[in-house]
C-alpha cells in the first residue's frame, strides 16, 4: 500500500509497527505535523494516531510568521511543498531551535531538492506517495534512534552548576532553559566546562578548537567569548561565569 495517504487494508500490518511501546520522556511520542494542505494532512493526522501517536497541527505560513522559538515536539514532519524560498526558510528557523527527528514529506523526488534537503538539517526525506509500511517504519527508526541518543546524551551530559551540557544532542541548558549556541561557541563552553578552575589559554583554545597556533593579534576567540557571556548574562545566569585572566586565557567558574 502507498500513502497519498493509507487505505484501510493497511492498517493491521502498518500498526504491527507502530511506536507505542517505545515512549519519549515517559510519554507518548508527541508529533509536531506542519502542512500547507489540509485535506491531505487531515488523513495524515488520522493515520498518524492511529499509530500509537500524538499529533499537533500547524500550517507552515503561521509557524514562520510566529517566528517559532522553541519546539516541544518530539518528532516534526513537514508535510509541505520544498524547492520554493520559503520552505527552505522554514527548515533553516527549525533547525535553529530544535534538535530532534525532521522528516520532510513531499511529491518532489529531485535528488539535489533531496540532497539540500539534508544539508539543511532534515533526517529523513520521504517521496509521496510512500508505502504505509515504510513511513511506519521510517519514523519508528528515527524514534528508536533519537531515545538511544537521548540515553547516551544524558550518560555523558557535562554539569556546571545549574549549566548542562549534552554533548551528543549539542544542547545546553541552564536551569530548565535551553539556550542555543553556535557550533563553535558550544565547543568553546564544553571545553571550559570540561576544565572548571583552570586556565584556557588562547593557544589552547587555538589549537583545540581551531587547530592553528595563536598569532598573538587575532580576536577570534575574543569575540566568540563576548557573544557567550552575552548569550549566558540574557537568560539570566548567575551561577557561572567566564573570567578574563589577563595575559593568560579564560576560566570558567561557579559564582557563590
Amino acid at each position: 500500500m502507498t500513502i497519498s495517504l493509507v487505505t484501510e487494508n493497511s492498517e493491521q500490518s502498518v500498526n504491527n509497527l507502530a511506536l507505542k511501546t517505545t515512549l519519549v520522556n515517559g510519554h507518548e511520542p508527541l508529533i509536531l505535523l506542519i502542512e500547507n494542505d489540509q485535506r491531505l494532512s487531515n488523513t495524515l493526522q488520522h493515520y498518524i494516531q492511529k499509530n500509537g501517536y500524538s499529533v499537533e497541527r500547524k500550517c507552515h505560513r503561521d509557524i514562520i510568521e510566529q517566528r517559532v522559538t522553541r519546539m516541544q515536539a518530539d518528532m516534526i514532519i513537514l508535510d509541505i511543498g520544498f524547492s520554493d524560498v520559503v520552505s527552505l526558510s522554514l527548515i533553516t528557523q527549525i533547525r535553529r531551535h530544535f534538535s530532534g527527528p525532521l522528516v520532510l514529506l513531499t511529491s518532489r523526488d529531485s535528488e539535489q531538492e533531496q540532497l539540500t534537503a539534508f544539508n539543511l538539517g532534515v533526517d529523513e526525506y520521504l517521496v509521496k506517495p510512500v508505502s504505509a509500511n515504510i513511513f511506519s517504519a521510517r519514523i519508528a527508526a528515527l524514534f528508536r534512534r533519537a531515545v538511544k541518543s537521548k540515553a547516551v546524551d544524558e550518560s555523558s551530559k557535562i554539569s556546571v552548576g545549574n549549566l548542562t551540557l549534552y554533548p551528543f544532542a549539542h544542547k545546553c541548558q541552564l536551569g530548565q532553559q535551553t539556550i542555543v549556541l553556535t557550533q563553535f561557541e558550544f565547543k568553546l563552553l564544553r571545553l571550559l566546562a570540561e576544565n572548571v578552575g583552570k586556565i584556557m589559554s588562547r593557544d589552547h583554545i587555538y589549537q583545540t578548537l581551531l587547530g592553528r597556533e595563536y598569532n598573538g593579534c587575532e580576536r577570534t576567540v575574543d569575540v566568540r567569548v563576548s557573544q557567550l557571556r552575552e548569550k549566558l548574562t540574557s537568560n539570566d545566569q548567575r551561577n557561572i561565569c567566564i573570567e578574563t585572566i589577563w595575559g593568560q586565557g579564560y576560566m570558567l567558574n561557579t559564582v557563590d
